[in-house]
C-alpha cells in the first residue's frame, strides 16, 4: 500500500490518497483537491507513505495529473501488498543501486528484486568487508583475519561491484556474487513456518519443533520423529505464519493439516514465479471469503479461474483491497471449497 499526500497551489494541508482504491474513492480526494484550487497545473505529491522508506524521495516528482500516472501508481502499490519485510528492505536498496528516471523504471525494478541478493547487516564498508570474508566469499585464512582492514574489503567491493547499503544490509546484483552464495540462498526458501506441539501422556513434557514449507518427504519424516510420532494428525497446530503479508489474516486456519499446509506452501512457490499471481490469490481469497483451510488450498490450486482487471473494467468485477477481480468460468464446486459459501458476481 502507498499513502500519498497531494496538494495544490500554496496549500500545505491537502490530502491523503490511499492506493490501490476504487475510482470513487480516487474521485472523492480530487474532489477535495478541487474545492482547494482548480489549477491542476499545481498538483504535486508532496510524500509518500509506504513501507518502502526511501520511495518517496522516487514519487516527488511524479505528475499525478498525467494519463496514466495514476494507475501506474496503483499498480505499484498492489505489487508492494505482496512485499514482505524483506523484499521491503530490497526494493530500497534496488532503488538506490539505479538510475531512475519516472514510474516506468520504478515500476521496472519492482519486478525485478529477483534479480538482487541483500547482504543483511553489511550497512557499511566495515560491514561488508567483514561479511564478505565471515562468508567466505572473500577468503582469507582464519588466522590472518584479525589483522584484515575490513573497511577497505569492503570499499574494493563496492567499487568494483556497484550496489547499495540500504536500511538493512547491502544490496548487489546476483551475478555480481560467487555461485556459491547463490546456491545457499536458494536452499534457504521457504514460504510457511509451522508450530508443532506433541503430547505423550500427563508424564512427558510436550515435545514442540517447528517446520518450514515446502518440505521434501525426508524433511517431514525427521520432524515425526522429532515429535515422536507416526503421523502429523498426532500433533497439534500450534502456530502458522508466512513470510507475505496479508496471508496469515485472509487464509482461514479451520482444519488445516501438515499436509495440506505443504500443499499451499508449494502453490504459494508456484504461484510467486509469475507476477501479481499473489496478489491475484489474494484477492481470490477475499472474494470467495473461504470458511477453512482447504478451501483456500482449493482456490489455489484453481487459481486459472480468476482474472485481474482493470479499474476502468470495474463493472465487471468485484473490489477487493487488492484490485479488481472475476472468475472466468463457474465457480468451483460446493464440497471442493470446504464448504464455504460462493459470492455471485
Amino acid at each position: 500500500m502507498i499513502t500519498l499526500h497531494l496538494t495544490r497551489a500554496a496549500d500545505n494541508e491537502g490530502v491523503y490518497l490511499k492506493l490501490p482504491s476504487s475510482p470513487a474513492e480516487i474521485g472523492e480526494a480530487f474532489a477535495e483537491l478541487d474545492a482547494v484550487s482548480t489549477d491542476t497545473a499545481t498538483t504535486r505529491v508532496t510524500e509518500a507513505i509506504s513501507n518502502v522508506y526511501n520511495l518517496s524521495n522516487y514519487l516527488k516528482n511524479v505528475d499525478v495529473e498525467k494519463s496514466g500516472e495514476l494507475d501506474k501508481l496503483s499498480a505499484l502499490a498492489r505489487k508492494m501488498q505482496t512485499m514482505g519485510r524483506d523484499s521491503c528492505y530490497l526494493f530500497e536498496g534496488v532503488l538506490d543501486a539505479n538510475s531512475v528516471n519516472g514510474l516506468d523504471d520504478i515500476l521496472r525494478l519492482s519486478e525485478s528484486l529477483d534479480e538482487y541478493a541483500l547482504l543483511p547487516d553489511a550497512v557499511g564498508g566495515s560491514a561488508l568487508g567483514k561479511y564478505l570474508v565471515t562468508h567466505g566469499m572473500t577468503p582469507f585464512p582464519e588466522s590472518v583475519q584479525p589483522y584484515l582492514d575490513y573497511q577497505i574489503i569492503g570499499a574494493e567491493f563496492y567499487a568494483d561491484h556497484g550496489g547499495a547499503f540500504c536500511r538493512a544490509g547491502y544490496v548487489v546484483r546476483k551475478e555480481e556474487l560467487p555461485q556459491q552464495f547463490l546456491q545457499t540462498e536458494q536452499e534457504q526458501k521457504s514460504v510457511m513456518l509451522l508450530r508443532l506441539r506433541a503430547s505423550h501422556g500427563k508424564q512427558q513434557n510436550p515435545v514442540s519443533t517447528t517446520l518450514t514449507l515446502p518440505a521434501a518427504d525426508e524433511l517431514l519424516e525427521r520432524t515425526r520423529q522429532r515429535l515422536g510420532i507416526e503421523e502429523f494428525a498426532e500433533a497439534e497446530i500450534t502456530t502458522v505464519d508466512y513470510i507475505f503479508p496479508y496471508f496469515a489474516t485472509m487464509v482461514p486456519q479451520n482444519c488445516i493439516t501438515v499436509e495440506s499446509a505443504n500443499a499451499l506452501a508449494r502453490a504459494i512457490v508456484q504461484m510467486n514465479q509469475t507476477d501479481g499471481e499473489l496478489l491475484k490469490y489474494l484477492a481470490a481469497v477475499e472474494l470467495e471469503r473461504p470458511d477453512t483451510f482447504d478451501g483456500a488450498l482449493q482456490i489455489a490450486k484453481n487459481i486459472g479461474n480468476y482474472e485481474m482487471i482493470s479499474t476502468s473494467q470495474a463493472d465487471d468485477g468485484f473490489h477487493t483491497q487488492f484490485g479488481q477481480i472475476r472468475r472466468l468460468d463457474a465457480p468451483v464446486e460446493m464440497q471442493d471449497m470446504g464448504g464455504m459459501e460462493m459470492q455471485g458476481l
